[in-house]
């Protein structure tokens, strides 16, 4: 019995450190107070204000592919695409698209079916 509490125990340190590798492109930003509104966080690159404990996901902004959370110390915490080794193919480019949320803009191989003869 004890074995198996222990086993249990060992698994779930086990996942929380991959969940915890798994969100390891992090970045943050300190005193990123509002100059305007002092209760809200300010992302100065995009002219954006964020309210503590809410998130910005910009859409069609040209490299902006992230995730912006106002922590109500006014840090931003800023998530970003995982780095990749996505290799370009004959029928497969790197590609992403801004139109979509964060993480889905992120980086991406777009494969194009091959041509065929057949009828």
């Amino acid at each position: 019995m004890r074995m198996d509490i222990r086993m249990a125990v060992g698994v779930r340190v086990m996942l929380l450190l991959l969940c915890a590798g798994a969100a390891a492109d992090l970045g943050y930003r300190a005193n990123a107070v509002h100059p305007d509104y002092p209760g809200q966080c300010y992302l100065e690159e995009l002219k954006q204000p964020i309210p503590k404990y809410q998130s910005y996901k910009p859409i069609n902004r040209a490299g902006h592919c992230n995730s912006f959370y106002c922590r109500p110390d006014f840090v931003l915490e800023i998530g970003y695409c995982g780095r990749h080794n996505l290799m370009p193919t004959k029928n497969c480019k790197i590609g992403s698209d801004m139109r979509l949320i964060f993480p889905h803009c992120c980086p991406k191989l777009i494969c194009e079916e091959p041509e065929s003869n057949d009828i």
